[in-house]
C-alpha cells in the first residue's frame, strides 16, 4: 500500500511539472527536456553510486529517507519563486525516488515463499501501474482546479501517508 500511494501521488506530481514550469516560467520544450535530464542524471547518480553499493537490510530506513527527502522537494516546488529554488526541489526529489522504488521492490522481493515471488512482485508491480494511471489524473484535476501552489504543497505532504505506513 505504501507503493501504490507513494507512486500515485508521485507520478501525479511529476506529469504536472511540465504544466508548472512552463505557466511559472514560461519554460518550452527544449528547457523542459534539460529540466528531465537533470532529473535524470541525479537518478542514475544516486542509484548508481549509492542504492547499488547499499548494504542488504538497509532498504526500509533507505527507503523512509527517501521519502523524507521527496516531501521536502515538492513543498520547495510549491513555494518556490525561483528557478533555482524548483531546481533544489527537484534534487531533493529525484534523489528520494531514486532510492524509493528500488528499496521497496526488494523489500517486497522478500515477501512469500519462493514458489510466490513472481505473484508477490505482479502484484506489487500491477498496482504501481495503477497508481501511475490515475495519479497524473487525480494531479491534473488538483493542479488545475486550485493551482500549482496547492497541488504540489498538498501532494506533497500526501507522501507522509506512504512514510506512515511503512515506519509501522
Amino acid at each position: 500500500m505504501a507503493y501504490f500511494l507513494y507512486l500515485f501521488f508521485f507520478s501525479g506530481l511529476e506529469f504536472t511539472l511540465t504544466f508548472l514550469m512552463h505557466s511559472r516560467f514560461q519554460y518550452d520544450s527544449e528547457q523542459q527536456g534539460k529540466m528531465f535530464l537533470f532529473i535524470g542524471i541525479i537518478m542514475i547518480l544516486v542509484q548508481g553510486g549509492f542504492v547499488r553499493r547499499m548494504a542488504p537490510g538497509r532498504e526500509k530506513r533507505t527507503a523512509l529517507m527517501g521519502f523524507g527527502l521527496t516531501i521536502p522537494g515538492f513543498i520547495i516546488i510549491a513555494l518556490a519563486g525561483t528557478q533555482a529554488l524548483v531546481f533544489l526541489g527537484l534534487a531533493l526529489y529525484s534523489t528520494g525516488s531514486a532510492v524509493v522504488a528500488p528499496c521497496l521492490s526488494t523489500l517486497v522481493a522478500n515477501y512469500g515463499r519462493d514458489d510466490q515471488k513472481g505473484t508477490v512482485l505482479g502484484i506489487f508491480r500491477s498496482l504501481g501501474a495503477l497508481a501511475r494511471a490515475f495519479g497524473p489524473l487525480f494531479s491534473s484535476v488538483l493542479y488545475w482546479s486550485f493551482g500549482p501552489t496547492v497541488s504540489y504543497f498538498i501532494g506533497g505532504l500526501m507522501i507522509l501517508f506512504p512514510l506512515m505506513i511503512l515506519k509501522r
